[in-house]
């Protein structure tokens, strides 16, 4: 796939971050990705709008209620400038839009406006931050695009010299490797990686080792054996182990309710992965 068209996507705790060192990393990481691939970027802002029942009933309480949206608004545009800035230092093209509305209505429009992309780019967040993991999950089950989730704490920046793909022979999995093939052809290695039950030797990415070899520059194939029973675990230290710049993966191979409800890997690889995931359901 080429990417000509990036979309930034900032849930409410990265317009309006705590840590203001980790609250630019995906947007610097979404501004290099356009400078690498001559994109043009679109960056969502979310400003959720906040209601009460009585708000209209009272006026103290409405005042509260416009105060607490307008801040909000403001915050956005806080944002909007800051990322703009970078974006023109870097020669990039832009466009803005600060979505206020209540979260129906955000996430309707949100869907809208990351359709007509390429590739979404995500701030991977805190695991504990409620609306960015909803945020995220809106994007991975109803957008129909690829997502990047970048750790909060990811250093390297932008760098595609290491991919490595998770691999189960499953469709999900096969349309990230689609996804993401045009970074895959230009990586210096592919690494494939296929964690099995026990040490027994797989060749279960044997077919898609061939298939990439026809595209990338350098292909390898990994079996991983399987640690504590925990696929999550086996991939998460072998890909940080070997410093990969970015780990592709199908999202939510087991039905997402169950894995939601439970956990699964792609729930785990959301919450500690400290590399980029390139995700697609």
């Amino acid at each position: 796939m080429s990417i000509k068209s990036v979309t930034l996507c900032l849930g409410f705790e990265q317009v309006t971050p705590s840590d203001a060192a980790e609250s630019t990393i995906a947007e610097t990481y979404a501004v290099e990705l356009c400078v690498k691939t001559g994109a043009h970027l679109t960056v969502c802002l979310a400003a959720p709008y906040f209601s009460v029942p009585s708000a209209a009933l009272l006026g103290v309480v409405r005042s509260l209620v416009e105060e607490v949206n307008a801040d909000r608004h403001m915050r956005a545009e806080t944002a909007e400038r800051r990322i703009a800035n970078v974006a023109t230092i870097a020669g990039v093209t832009a466009k803005f839009h600060i979505l206020q509305n209540s979260y129906p209505g955000l996430s309707e429009s949100l869907l809208s406006h990351v359709r007509p992309s390429d590739v979404i780019v995500v701030a991977r967040g805190n695991a504990d931050a409620t609306l960015d993991r909803d945020m995220i999950d809106t994007l991975l089950f109803k957008s129909g695009r690829p997502i990047i989730a970048v750790p909060p704490q990811w250093q390297p920046g932008l760098r595609f010299d290491k991919i490595m793909v998770a691999w189960d022979g499953g469709a999900r999995a096969a349309r990230a490797v689609g996804d993401a093939l045009g970074l895959l052809a230009d990586a210096a290695e592919v690494e494939i990686l296929c964690v099995t039950p026990d040490t027994t030797k797989s060749i279960a990415g044997a077919d898609l080792a061939s298939h990439l070899a026809r595209h990338c520059k350098k292909v390898t194939l990994t079996d991983l054996p399987l640690q504590h029973g925990d696929i999550a675990r086996t991939l998460r230290t072998h890909i940080e182990m070997a410093k990969a710049d970015l780990l592709v993966m199908g999202a939510y191979a087991h039905p997402r309710v169950l894995e939601m409800v439970m956990g699964g890997v792609t729930r785990h690889m959301l919450s500690e992965s400290e590399v980029p995931l390139l995700l697609s359901y």
